[in-house]
C-alpha cells in the first residue's frame, strides 16, 4: 500500500477591519497599547543619538550608534494613498525566482507588484497591475513571480487571478469554492460536527503558510486537511484526505491577548490586535504526524480523524512583539522582510522581532519554527 494517504502538516484561510484598525492607521494617535501613554517628543529632541527615540526608526538608529539625522534607510517611494494597515502582501513570492519584484499587494481593491529594495518602476516602489473585481478581498494567494493566483471576495465569488498581464477571470463556485466543508470537533473529541456555513462567512482567510488561519468576529481560527482513519488499518495508523478543501478547524489559543480585539495576521506569523502585535510560535516542540501520542484521541484510542483533537503536532500559541507594539501607531504595514513605518521608511523586520531568538537562529515571515 502506498502511503498517498500518509497525515501531514498543510505547508501552505479577512476581518473587514473594525474602527479600532483604522483609528491605529491614523499618524495622529498618541496612546500606545494598553491604554499608556506613548514616547513624547521632547523640546530637546535633536539628531544626537543620545535622545529618546520617538519613532522605530530612531530606536534602531540609537542602537546603531547613527544620529537621526544620518539615516540610511530606505524609503518607500509612491506608497501615499496605497499603503496602510489594511493593505496585504503576500509573502510567498519566490524571491530566487523573481527577479524584479520582491512583494505583491493587495491594497483598496487594486493589485500592485512591488520591490521595496530598488524603486524600480518609474522611480516608484510600488506599480498598479489591475483592478480587482471587489474591494471586500477575504482570501488571496498569488505564486511564484505573480504570474497567477486565486482570490476571493466577501460572499463567495472567487477569481482565478494573473498580474502580468493581469487578468481575473470568475471561477465556478461550485468547484473552487473557498471551502467544501469545515469541521470542529464535539465535545467527545472523536465526532466531527459540520461547520461550513460559519466558516464561508469569514472575514478574513489567510493561507500564507502552515495551517490555514481565520478570522471570524473575534476569534481566530486554525484550519488542517481533514483526514480520516483508514478502516483497513493495521499494524499503522494510515490516514487518507477526506476531500478537496476538507478542513479541521481549532481555535487558536488567544489566552496572550487578554481583553485586545484580534484584527488582522501579517505574513504567516504576526497577529496584530488593536493595541499591540503578537508572534504566531511553537509552545512546544510539535509532535511529528507519524507519531502515535499525536494519533491520540482525548481518552486515549486512536482518533477516527487526523489531525486529533488535541493537535499537539501544531501546538501554535502567542508571544507579545515588545518593540512593535511600543511603537505601535509608528507602523504603517508589515511586508515580508520590513515593518513600513508612518513616513513609509522600510526597516528590517529581522531587526525588529528578536525576543525568543538566538545566535543560531531569527524571525521568519513564513515558519513558526524557531530553529532556522
Amino acid at each position: 500500500m502506498e502511503k498517498s494517504g500518509k497525515i501531514r502538516l498543510l505547508s501552505g484561510a479577512r476581518l473587514l477591519l473594525c474602527a479600532a484598525l483604522a483609528a491605529a492607521a491614523l499618524c495622529g494617535c498618541s496612546a500606545s497599547p494598553g491604554g499608556a501613554k506613548g514616547p513624547e517628543p521632547s523640546g530637546g529632541q535633536t539628531a544626537s543619538t543620545g535622545a529618546e527615540p520617538v519613532k522605530l526608526e530612531q530606536y534602531l538608529l540609537k542602537n546603531r550608534g547613527i544620529a537621526y539625522d544620518q539615516s540610511d534607510y530606505p524609503k518607500l517611494v509612491g506608497g501615499e494613498g496605497i499603503i496602510d494597515l489594511t493593505s496585504e502582501f503576500d509573502c510567498n513570492v519566490d524571491h530566487s525566482y523573481s527577479t524584479d519584484i520582491n512583494d505583491i499587494v493587495v491594497s483598496g481593491g487594486k493589485l500592485y507588484l512591488a520591490n521595496l529594495n530598488t524603486p524600480s518602476f518609474n522611480g516608484q516602489s510600488l506599480w498598479q497591475a489591475g483592478v480587482l473585481p471587489g474591494s471586500d478581498v477575504v482570501s488571496w494567494h498569488m505564486t511564484y513571480d505573480g504570474e497567477m493566483g486565486s482570490l476571493y471576495l466577501k460572499g463567495g465569488a472567487g477569481y482565478k487571478v494573473s498580474a502580468r498581464p493581469f487578468s481575473a477571470l470568475p471561477l465556478d463556485s461550485a468547484q473552487s469554492t473557498l471551502f467544501a466543508k469545515v469541521y470542529r470537533y464535539a465535545a467527545d473529541g472523536k465526532t466531527l460536527e459540520d461547520h461550513t456555513a460559519e466558516f464561508l462567512n469569514a472575514h478574513k482567510v489567510y493561507t500564507n503558510g502552515g495551517p490555514t488561519i481565520v478570522f471570524i468576529g473575534e476569534q481566530v481560527y486554525l484550519l488542517f486537511p481533514a483526514q480520516y482513519l483508514d478502516p483497513d488499518t493495521t499494524g499503522w495508523n494510515w490516514y487518507r484526505d477526506m476531500g478537496w478543501r476538507e478542513y479541521i478547524a481549532f481555535d487558536l489559543d488567544l489566552s496572550a491577548i487578554g481583553g485586545e480585539t484580534p484584527i488582522r495576521l501579517f505574513n504567516c506569523n504576526i497577529l496584530m490586535t488593536d493595541r499591540a502585535f503578537y508572534e504566531l510560535y511553537y509552545a512546544s516542540e510539535p509532535l511529528d504526524d507519524s507519531d502515535a501520542e499525536a494519533q491520540l484521541a482525548p481518552d486515549g484510542s486512536v482518533s477516527p480523524y487526523f489531525p486529533s483533537a488535541t493537535h499537539p503536532n501544531c501546538p501554535l500559541a502567542l508571544r507579545r512583539i515588545t518593540l512593535l507594539t511600543d511603537f505601535y501607531t509608528d507602523v504603517r504595514c508589515i511586508s515580508t522582510g520590513s515593518v513600513i513605518t508612518d513616513d513609509y521608511t522600510i526597516l528590517p523586520i529581522k531587526d525588529i522581532i528578536t525576543e525568543g531568538y538566538g545566535d543560531y537562529d531569527s524571525y521568519s515571515p513564513t515558519s513558526f519554527d524557531t530553529i532556522r
